[in-house]
């Protein structure tokens, strides 16, 4: 298991690469629409996970196939998504051509622009807040199931299939909303906008989720039973987030929150950067987004073990509010690279050398 979760590191690796060409081979015209869908598909894709293992809970313990193979309702599912890559990789090497229509070739001696180097704070901010987005969905991920198990008395199987069901919900709301921003009017509302936006909403799902005093119900907490109970020991004083309150948010800010603010991150990004090969920067916008994939789930666990949920919402939240300041702190800085016209440049050098004479 670890050492197929290590190739599943590597394999993701691949993300920087499409985001460095999706930035490349569009223009800043069509930049929006381009990495709107491309980080619509990512997000989609993580949220449909929960989804797919849902479809096949129906199999239950399965079979084993060749005496070597067994396919259940946690099996079958790697399965399945091991023949798409495969499908998918054959494509990619039959019908994929590289095109950087983006790109401006400074060296070349006709150039008219000069592309100046990008703002490192505008970036800073950008890769921070992808760093938190990342932490979220992996939250999402890594506390789905145990969340609803401790509040609601699910079963580990109840909560995979409702689990599922709740998904299917949010991530068909996130799927209209990546094809709102990236084919009407509303995807060219400021980026920046789209981003506090995002993290508003994302805020009002922790602030749920907070313990307050006036929910009615308490938890179930029976320390003695495996499945389908409160077993840790902050279910005897932490109240019962109410069913329907959980479900609303849960659909609507998820679903909500993550195309506005993943979208417009990733495209203010590209466009920071600008019409230059971005391969290394981001390379290292994947890698913070890979730390806080692998630091979360440690953390959260921690957390969730010893005091619940309480300290995880105040956790993000507080990374929430210091992306949504930072992006109004640096506002003027997180815009579109400015080219320099090559023309105005050599006057300005020429103004220079003929004051120093």
């Amino acid at each position: 298991m670890l050492i197929s979760r290590v190739l599943i590191g590597f394999g993701a690796g691949n993300l920087s690469a499409l985001r460095a060409y999706v930035a490349a081979s569009s223009t800043l015209e069509d930049r929006n629409t381009a990495v709107s869908l491309a980080t619509g598909s990512q997000v989609t894709g993580m949220l449909t996970g929960p989804i797919l293992q849902t479809a096949f809970a129906f199999i239950g313990n399965g079979i084993r196939v060749f005496n070597t193979f067994d396919l259940d309702a946690y099996t079958s599912p790697a399965f399945v998504l091991s023949i798409v890559l495969i499908i998918m990789s054959i494509m990619i090497f039959f019908y994929f051509s590289e095109d950087y229509a983006g790109v401006i070739d400074e060296k070349k001696e006709d150039s008219d622009v000069i592309v100046p180097p990008f703002d490192r704070r505008a970036a800073v901010v950008c890769i921070f807040l992808w760093f938190v987005i990342q932490t979220i969905a992996v939250n999402i991920e890594s506390l789905c199931s145990v969340f609803t198990i401790a509040m609601y008395n699910w079963t580990s199987h109840q909560a995979i299939v409702y689990g599922g069901y709740i998904e299917t919900v949010s991530c068909s709301i996130s799927v209209t909303q990546y094809l709102v921003i990236g084919f009407t009017r509303i995807g060219k509302i400021d980026q920046r906008i789209q981003i506090i936006f995002g993290c508003l909403v994302f805020c009002v799902y922790y602030v749920v989720l907070l313990p307050w005093p006036f929910y009615p119900d308490s938890l179930h907490y029976n320390p003695n039973v495996t499945d389908g109970a409160c077993t840790y020991d902050w279910c005897q004083y932490v109240p019962q987030i109410p069913f329907v309150a959980y479900i609303l948010v849960y659909t609507l800010c998820f679903g909500i929150a993550f195309p506005y603010i993943g979208n417009s991150i990733g495209t203010l990004f590209s466009e920071v950067l600008g019409p230059r090969q971005q391969g290394t920067m981001q390379g290292i916008f994947a890698l913070f987004g890979s730390v806080g994939r692998c630091v979360a789930p440690l953390v959260t666990t921690f957390f969730f073990n010893s005091s619940g949920y309480t300290w995880i919402s105040v956790e993000m939240l507080s990374f929430l509010i210091i992306g949504a300041l930072s992006t109004c702190f640096f506002w003027k800085q997180m815009v579109p690279l400015q080219l320099i016209q090559a023309k105005d440049s050599i006057s300005n050098m020429n103004n220079n050398n003929n004051h120093k004479v």
